[in-house]
C-alpha cells in the first residue's frame, strides 16, 4: 500500500531543527534569550535607580533634615523668646520691687526734717496737759496751786510735760555703710546718719512717742536705748514727792502728787540708700 498525496515521510527538511542566531559562540535560543533581558532589564532598572531614584532620594531626605533643623530652630526661637519676654517680666518686677523697698529708706528731704518731725511727735504729747494739770491742782492745797511754776522749775510737775532736750548729730559715726552692721550685702550700699537722742515725759508719753517715731517715713533704727527714772540719778529720784507736816507726822498729798519723769536717750540711725555719685566713690576697686 502507498501513501497518497504530497506526503514524503522521508523529506530531511522536517527533521532539521531550528537555527538561531549566535552571539560569541552562543546560540541565542528563547530561553537564552529570556535570561538576557531578564538580566538587562536588571542592570536597567539598577541604572535608572543610581541615576534617578537614588538621587532624588538623597535630595528629599536632605530637604527633610533641613526642614526638621529649621523646625528646630523655630523651636529653639520660640523657646528663646520666651525666655526673654520672662526675664524682662522679672526685671520690671525686681525694678518696682527695688523702688518699694528704696521708698522704705530716707532721703535728703526726710533727713532734712528729721529734727523737725521728732520734736514734732515728742510735743503732740502735750496736748492736753495743761487741763489734765488744772484737774489735779484742784484736789491740791492752796500753797501748792500758788507755787506751781516754782515746782515746775524744780522738775516737779502734777501732770508731765515731755520735751525734747538733746538731738545732737554724730558726724563720726554717720556716713557710708562698710562695718556689715546690718549684712555684709549691705555694705557700700547704704548710708546712715546718726544723732544722739534725749528726751522727757511720764510712761504713756515715752511709749507713744517711740510708736510714732516707727511711722515716720524715713527708715530708722534706734540702738543702746536707755531708759531712767528722773535724771537717772539717786538725788533726783526720791525727791518728787509733795507732803505736809500736820503735828508731828508726815503726810504725803495722796490727791496732790507729781507725775514721775522718764528720761530717755537712745542713738537713731536714719537710713539711706547711696546717691549714683556716692556709689560711685564707694564701690571696691576692681579685681
Amino acid at each position: 500500500m502507498t501513501a497518497g498525496g504530497d506526503f514524503l515521510p522521508n523529506d530531511p527538511t522536517l527533521e532539521a531543527e531550528p537555527s538561531y542566531p549566535v552571539v560569541f559562540g552562543i546560540a541565542l535560543t528563547p530561553t537564552i534569550l529570556g535570561i538576557l533581558l531578564a538580566v538587562g532589564g536588571i542592570a536597567l532598572a539598577t541604572y535608572l535607580f543610581l541615576s534617578f531614584v537614588q538621587p532624588a532620594l538623597e535630595k528629599y531626605n536632605d530637604l527633610k533634615q533641613k526642614v526638621q533643623t529649621k523646625e528646630e530652630q523655630v523651636q529653639q526661637a520660640a523657646a528663646i523668646a520666651k525666655q526673654i519676654a520672662d526675664a524682662n517680666a522679672n526685671l520690671e518686677a525686681a525694678k518696682k520691687q527695688r523702688s518699694e523697698v528704696l521708698n522704705l529708706f530716707s532721703n535728703e528731704s526726710t533727713l532734712n526734717t528729721l529734727l523737725l518731725d521728732l520734736n514734732r511727735q515728742i510735743e503732740t504729747r502735750n496736748a492736753g496737759v495743761a487741763r489734765l494739770e488744772q484737774q489735779r491742782l484742784a484736789a491740791c492745797p492752796a500753797w501748792v496751786r500758788n507755787n506751781v511754776e516754782e515746782f515746775r522749775k524744780g522738775g516737779v510737775e502734777l501732770a508731765r510735760r515731755s520735751a525734747l532736750k538733746e538731738f545732737t548729730p554724730d558726724a563720726k559715726a554717720s556716713g557710708v555703710i562698710t562695718d556689715s552692721a546690718y549684712g555684709s550685702l549691705v555694705n557700700n550700699k547704704l548710708k546712715r546718719q546718726v544723732a544722739n537722742v534725749n528726751f522727757e515725759g511720764n510712761v504713756n508719753q515715752t511709749q507713744a512717742i517711740f510708736r510714732n517715731i516707727e511711722r515716720l517715713q524715713p527708715f530708722l533704727v534706734f540702738k543702746d536705748v536707755k531708759i531712767v527714772v528722773g535724771d537717772g540719778t539717786q538725788a533726783t529720784t526720791n525727791v518728787n514727792r509733795l507732803f505736809e507736816i500736820r503735828g508731828n507726822t508726815v503726810q504725803f498729798l495722796t490727791n496732790c502728787q507729781p507725775e514721775p519723769k522718764l528720761t530717755t536717750s537712745f542713738k537713731l540711725e536714719a537710713l539711706s540708700p547711696l546717691t549714683p555719685e556716692e556709689a560711685k566713690v564707694a564701690a571696691p576697686p576692681a579685681k
